[in-house]
């Protein structure tokens, strides 16, 4: 084995995923993967082929890995509040649900850490753009 040769170590990265449950049948479900392209502790938005209307409840799943962490909201509801298409896909705008109390306490945090990373990653970029969805 060659010893390590950087000059510099290598900065931590991101990688937003995210995943959205869809109902096929009366009794298939699935969790299908999206492609998140932008987030705040609100809503984010996010390009897939399925098909949703304005005012359509999504539930979603988001994992944000870190190199040294990862952070879990394992089932979020939103409500899509945008559409556009994009090619043969959609874009959707998301506004993300917290109805309880027990969910603001439970997911409320774990957002708006997830918005401090991608916020702190996106200022050591030199153009402010985050690309969540190829490691932000």
């Amino acid at each position: 084995m060659t010893k390590e040769r950087r000059r510099v170590e290598r900065q931590n990265w991101l990688r937003l995923e995210s995943k959205v449950h869809i109902k096929r049948s009366l009794f298939k479900k699935e969790w299908i993967a999206v492609v998140p392209f932008d987030f705040s502790r609100y809503g984010m938005g996010i390009q897939t082929d399925e098909v949703y209307h304005l005012g359509d409840e999504v539930s979603l799943s988001l994992s944000l890995i870190k190199a040294d962490n990862v952070i879990n909201v394992p089932l979020l509801k939103g409500i899509v509040r945008y559409k556009e298409k994009h090619h043969s896909r959609f874009n959707y705008g998301v506004e993300f649900c917290l109805a309880s109390k027990l969910e603001k306490t439970l997911f409320d945090e774990e957002l708006m850490i997830i918005e401090q990373l991608l916020r702190q990653y996106e200022s050591t970029l030199g153009d402010g753009r985050v690309d969540v969805a190829n490691g932000a």
